[in-house]
């Protein structure tokens, strides 16, 4: 009996193009480890890259015909020049490069690449590695700082702004606050509100001299310590944490508390964070973005509608959430903005 062709499906949704998803990262990796975006002041050709750079002239310019197709560059009569968007994002020369933090974040993901992960899944997670930890913690810390003036910091600075009590707040508390550029835009919205910025005594140094290049001193201090295992202090008007309570989600409702008692009566505190809904499976980005930590054993993800939960039981009065899908705040995805409120009594 001769075979017949099955019916049409209803397409393959992409999947036939995954093994080239790789490549992108790849062809960006190369390019900045190679210095490629250093290298822009002016347009050029392949061949004049090529001799700059010491690389193969033909395969230089597979690779920058490859960047335009990306959006990275642009070619005209054999000239490859960087577009507005690589020159902010990826050119070293701007405060917004994200190119060293890329590069930072792509060790999260290296044991799960080359049939790392098939290991993973099979054997389980490997031994927990504490070794050079507190580099680990400055290192990224100073590179993220251009992650956060690429966007995030003004538009989380923009929720904290829009609050109505915003104009009222005189003392501020940023949890895991990183480098502080965050807090350098709250405080840029206000005109006399003061901030302490709670982190790992690395991370401190590093938003030390972030304070300083901003000329903030006098209204942002530093308090080294683990926020839920060191104090915190109390007599806050606002409290806000941004990525980072994902470090102590199994201790939830203790942290909410300790929160909770820091903040003023009618104090305000803001979270922001991603999270996971439909039994974990979404969204899928931020779902993808949590499996290498989780394969290794750090599964910090939160379920959606988790930390309002954890507020109230702490006893704010009430919670109020937003998502925002914006690309230059969604590192994980959709990130909901949570406010809640302690009561004046």
């Amino acid at each position: 009996m001769k075979k017949m062709l099955p019916p049409k499906g209803p397409g393959d949704n992409g999947l036939s193009l995954l093994p080239y998803e790789a490549v992108k990262w790849e062809l960006i990796k190369a390019a900045l480890e190679l210095g490629v975006f250093n290298q822009f002041d002016e347009p050029l050709t392949a061949g004049t890259l090529a001799e700059r750079l010491g690389t193969q002239p033909e395969n230089t310019e597979f690779m920058l015909n490859s960047l335009t197709a990306m959006g990275c560059l642009t070619k005209c009569k054999g000239v490859f020049e960087m577009t507005p968007m690589a020159r902010a994002y990826l050119d070293p020369a701007s405060e917004q490069c994200i190119g060293p933090m890329l590069l930072f974040m792509e060790r999260w993901t290296k044991p799960m690449m080359n049939g790392g992960m098939i290991n993973l899944i099979c054997d389980g997670p490997p031994p927990a590695a504490n070794a050079g930890r507190e580099e680990i913690w400055e290192q990224g810390a100073r590179l993220s700082i251009n992650n956060a003036r690429a966007g995030r910091a003004q538009i989380i600075a923009g929720h904290v702004s829009a609050l109505a009590e915003f104009s009222s707040f005189s003392n501020m508390l940023d949890l895991g606050g990183g480098p502080g550029m965050i807090a350098v835009a709250v405080l840029a919205s206000h005109p006399s509100l003061k901030c302490t910025i709670m982190e790992q005594p690395a991370v401190c140094r590093v938003a030390e001299e972030l304070i300083a290049e901003y000329g903030m001193e006098s209204r942002i201090k530093t308090l080294s310590g683990d926020y839920m295992e060191d104090p915190m202090g109390e007599g806050f008007d606002f409290i806000m944490a941004n990525y980072t309570l994902n470090f102590y989600r199994d201790r939830m409702d203790e942290l909410m508390a300790k929160i909770y008692k820091a903040l003023n009566p009618g104090g305000v505190l803001l979270v922001t964070s991603d999270g996971l809904n439909e039994e974990k499976t979404a969204p899928a980005q931020s779902v993808i973005t949590w499996l290498s930590t989780a394969l290794q054993g750090m599964d910090m993800s939160f379920d959606r509608g988790f930390l309002a939960d954890a507020m109230i039981k702490a006893g704010f009065i009430s919670t109020q959430s937003s998502m925002v899908a914006d690309l230059t705040i969604a590192a994980h995805g959709p990130m909901d903005v949570i406010v809640a409120r302690k009561g004046r009594n």
